[in-house]
């Protein structure tokens, strides 16, 4: 089996991603509140939607920074020159 090793990597590094350690948790959590399986998978959903809002965000700030230093680099050669 052919996997991408960036793609395994980042989701083995992210400190927000869902795995068994965090599951676990989330179980003995909502277990212990006497909740259903409804509410334990609506949390776990939650969590991975704000995981893949931060990480969207975060690649946006840097395609921003790029794009900043792009424009601002030859401005400042113009102006320099």
């Amino acid at each position: 089996m052919n996997r991408n090793h960036f793609a395994f990597q980042s989701v083995s590094d992210d400190r927000l991603a869902i795995n068994d350690a965090t599951r676990h948790q989330y179980y003995s959590t909502m277990q212990a509140e006497t909740c259903d399986d409804d509410l334990l998978l609506a949390a776990l959903n939650r969590r991975k939607a704000r995981a893949l809002i931060a990480r969207r965000d975060h690649r946006r700030l840097g395609i921003g920074l790029v794009v900043l230093a792009v424009c601002v680099v030859p401005a400042l050669v113009w102006w320099l020159g």
